[in-house]
């Protein structure tokens, strides 16, 4: 239910959600914050639900969110402050109903909604600090409601790879020829640390140090530009990671770095993902199929409001199917770059699973894992910035072998 507000010019949407059937008073357990280019995320951490409710009092410049019976031991320093468009954050208990006030440094828009436990986590409530648009809106989702939404199918790029090079008498001559764009997709991030080591390594961080790397590495190459999909610890949704690649990197290619856990702490080794195109339940191994899953939570644990995440049209089916079998290939390179680096390849072959990450037409998409963060051998390594440094140039020149083995017409690897 929402609920139109007047403020002058402003137009703010307010809902009472409730989620939990229970009145019972929640601790606030926790505080944390994230800070993205355009967006700031808070998260409050409870130990049971509650009800929340954003007040009519609330301006532009600060919202207040009601939560009855809400108490919590957490001091004031401990409280997030100048942190994206926050100025100050606290919990008012001064008045019948607790409220929970936050200060900003500009105007933003608000998105407050509930998450159910997962993972390691608690309840929570989330607040997103989005940029204000020309009507501001404050809206409140209740996570039982939450619907996929319905989005008009993107024209999309036609993607055209040849079997094999074709330089010609133009393989003689230096040619400029355009950048091929390679999105580099860090995994995990802010809410969402993905796998945590025995020593408190967490993934997101070495997933952020490699692709930092690989970044700095291809773009020292001739003929290739590369792009982060995030450089900082904030949370992106999956969906919105792969439409950073194609609709605002525009990128030919796009690769996903991650670092992989299991129950068992000796499995090791690095691996290599496409997309499998049989459904969502269908890989080319239990191995794949479980990590597709384990991975297509991260939307859960990270807060992102689920929505229709089917690959629907005929034209977005071609552009897959077209790309994927060079996406294999891609991977087979790479795994061959990385092979004597990490010792043992977890699979010699280029796995396939319904990776959410990888659903985007008209990429040549791959998620790599680095290898077990579980393993204490691996996470050991994995968190040693040469050996960061020396993944990442086996990674970037997969790409680049690639690149050059199949050259995507115009481009200067075409021309060159």
């Amino acid at each position: 239910m929402k609920q139109a507000l007047g403020w002058g010019r402003w137009l703010f949407v307010s809902a009472f959600c409730l989620w939990s059937a229970s009145t019972l008073a929640a601790q606030i357990v926790g505080v944390r914050s994230w800070s993205g280019e355009d967006s700031t995320r808070l998260v409050l951490e409870l130990d049971k639900a509650t009800e929340f409710r954003v007040s009519e009092d609330s301006t532009p410049g600060r919202i207040i969110i009601l939560l009855p019976g809400a108490n919590t031991t957490i001091e004031g320093p401990r409280w997030p402050a100048q942190v994206g468009a926050l100025e100050a954050m606290r919990l008012d208990t001064s008045s019948r109903t607790p409220r929970l006030i936050l200060d900003l440094k500009q105007e933003a828009e608000a998105k407050v909604f509930a998450l159910s436990p997962s993972a390691q986590y608690q309840h929570r409530l989330v607040i997103d600090l989005l940029p204000r648009n020309t009507n501001t809106v404050i809206e409140v989702v209740p996570p039982a409601k939450a619907k996929a939404a319905v989005r008009a199918e993107p024209k999309l790029p036609e993607v055209k790879l040849p079997e094999k090079p074709s330089r010609g008498l133009s393989g003689l001559f230096k040619s400029s020829g355009r950048k091929i764009v390679v999105s580099i997709d860090p995994g995990h991030g802010g809410e969402d640390p993905g796998a945590i080591g025995s020593m408190g390594t967490h993934e997101k961080r070495v997933t952020l140090a490699i692709s930092r790397e690989l970044a700095n590495y291809l773009n020292d190459q001739d003929g290739i530009k590369a792009e982060l999909t995030r450089d900082g610890d904030f949370f992106i949704p999956l969906q919105q990671r792969r439409k950073i690649g194609r609709e605002e990197h525009r990128a030919d290619i796009f690769v996903s770095i991650h670092a992989d856990s299991a129950p068992n702490r000796k499995a090791h080794g690095a691996s290599v993902f496409a997309l499998s195109l049989k459904g969502a339940n269908s890989a080319t191994s239990r191995f794949a199929q479980q990590l597709a899953e384990q991975e297509n939570k991260s939307d859960l644990i990270g807060g992102a409001v689920a929505v229709s995440d089917d690959i629907s049209g005929v034209l977005a089916g071609m552009l897959i199917e077209g790309t994927l079998k060079h996406s294999l290939e891609m991977g087979r390179m790479i795994l061959g770059e990385m092979q004597p680096l990490v010792g043992k390849l977890h699979s010699p072959r280029v796995e396939q699973a319904g990776f959410a990450v990888l659903k985007e037409p008209g990429m040549v998409s791959l998620l790599v894992e680095t290898g077990f963060i579980s393993n204490p051998d691996e996470e050991q390594r994995l968190a040693d910035s040469d050996y960061q440094r020396e993944l990442a140039v086996k990674i970037g020149n997969g790409i680049l072998n690639f690149c050059r083995q199949y050259p995507v017409p115009g481009t200067y690897f075409d021309q060159n």
